[in-house]
């Protein structure tokens, strides 16, 4: 009997070394593959440009939290494009100002909510970015 159990000890322990050795040597193939097949640098706190295009959103950020059901959506894009956020419930779309900062003001249901926020320009070409926003009650 105590003979089993030191056998069935060992395989546990030999297996769980196995799989944790399976495990990085995994995880450095891809991070290698991954850093190979992406030459383009990261720069953080930029916003994303397409030609005439910017969009950048300051409020609210992407992961956040609320207790409003009802938020305000801030951001810049270029004077004459049109801006566009939509939500679980509904679209709503406003111009921004002349130096190009917007703020649109939609409702968001219980739990998570996708916001995508679009910046349309006159020619037709737009840009977006998606954001999640939850909206809870609960006191953390």
């Amino acid at each position: 009997m105590k003979e089993r159990l030191i056998i069935i000890v060992l395989a546990i322990i030999s297996g769980l070394i196995i799989t944790t050795v399976a495990f990085f040597v995994y995880q450095n193939f891809i991070s290698s593959t991954d850093s190979a097949t992406d030459k383009r640098p990261v720069v953080a706190d930029e916003p994303e440009r397409t030609d005439n295009l910017l969009l950048e959103v300051s409020q609210p950020t992407d992961g956040s939290l609320t207790d409003n059901r009802s938020i305000s959506v801030k951001g810049t894009t270029n004077p004459e494009n049109v801006v566009i956020v939509s939500s679980n419930q509904e679209d709503n779309s406003g111009k921004p100002s002349g130096d190009g900062n917007f703020s649109i003001t939609i409702d968001i249901d219980a739990g998570a909510n996708f916001l995508i926020v679009r910046s349309i320009a006159p020619d037709g070409s737009e840009i977006s970015k998606e954001i999640v926003v939850t909206y809870t009650t609960e006191e953390f």
